[in-house]
């Protein structure tokens, strides 16, 4: 089984020059087989526009073939108004949702099972378990271009959104690269980052999302393969919930 992965700096794999950050693709991986192959064409800053105009999706559209699936998920770059070579307007007709039918159509061509998931929310609490949304009409819009090509999406940035606002502003910290000075070799200032992810973050993420994708099978009867082969055992819900509460206990 082949997973072909669209996106951005969320998404992207990350070596050893960047640790902790991970890509929240890295631990989907442990919810397949260890034979899974992830094809992650996901990099840093892009939107679907910089994707495209870079030649990005021609490669990843070069390497496809028929019985290939694909996570398709873009956001955090295509609202950045201020940069004309990246932005592209969530509206109906705007270039976010034009771009999303390219990729999907395009893949479909060769036979690829493509699925559109929203972005991952970001964390801006303006309360404990409070957060703030950040990313407007993107993650609608992506949501209904899914709906009007007939494949399946994923709410990601609900899932997620909910996820960190019920674990709380200061223990969330853990899921992102916000933390202190001298933690990190990588960053011996310290960073305060509350859009890419730790280890912890992108596996929960990660969870989050193979959760999902294990039911897709059910309303989507072409894609049971991909539902069947995930991995659904290891840590659920409650047992985040149980670490954050003994962590709050500690403090």
């Amino acid at each position: 089984m082949r997973i072909i992965c669209l996106g951005d700096s969320i998404m992207q794999y990350n070596d050893c020059t960047t640790y902790p950050q991970t890509g929240w693709v890295q631990e989907l991986a442990r919810f397949f087989p260890v034979e899974t192959e992830f094809l992650n064409f996901a990099k840093n800053g892009r939107s679907t526009k910089s994707f495209i105009d870079e030649g990005r999706f021609d490669e990843a559209k070069n390497v496809a073939r028929a019985g290939d699936w694909a996570l398709i998920q873009f956001g955090h770059n295509d609202e950045k108004k201020q940069d004309p070579a990246r932005y592209t307007s969530p509206d109906e007709g705007g270039d976010y949702r034009k771009n999303l039918a390219l990729f999907v159509r395009e893949l479909q061509a060769k036979g690829v099972k493509p699925i559109i998931l929203s972005p991952m929310a970001r964390r801006k609490f303006v309360a404990d378990h409070k957060m703030e949304d950040t990313h407007g009409a993107y993650p609608a819009a992506a949501l209904a271009e899914a709906k009007n090509l007939n494949i399946p999406s994923i709410d990601m940035t609900s899932l997620t959104f909910a996820f960190v606002e019920k674990t709380g502003e200061l223990v969330s910290r853990r899921f992102f690269m916000n933390f202190d000075a001298g933690e990190y070799d990588n960053f011996p200032d310290g960073k305060s980052d509350n859009s890419h992810l730790r280890p912890d973050g992108a596996f929960a993420f990660a969870k989050l999302a193979a959760q999902e994708l294990a039911k897709l099978g059910k309303q989507w009867p072409d894609y049971a393969a991909l539902s069947n082969a995930v991995i659904t055992g290891g840590m659920d819900a409650s047992e985040f919930e149980k670490d954050t509460a003994d962590e709050k206990l500690m403090a």
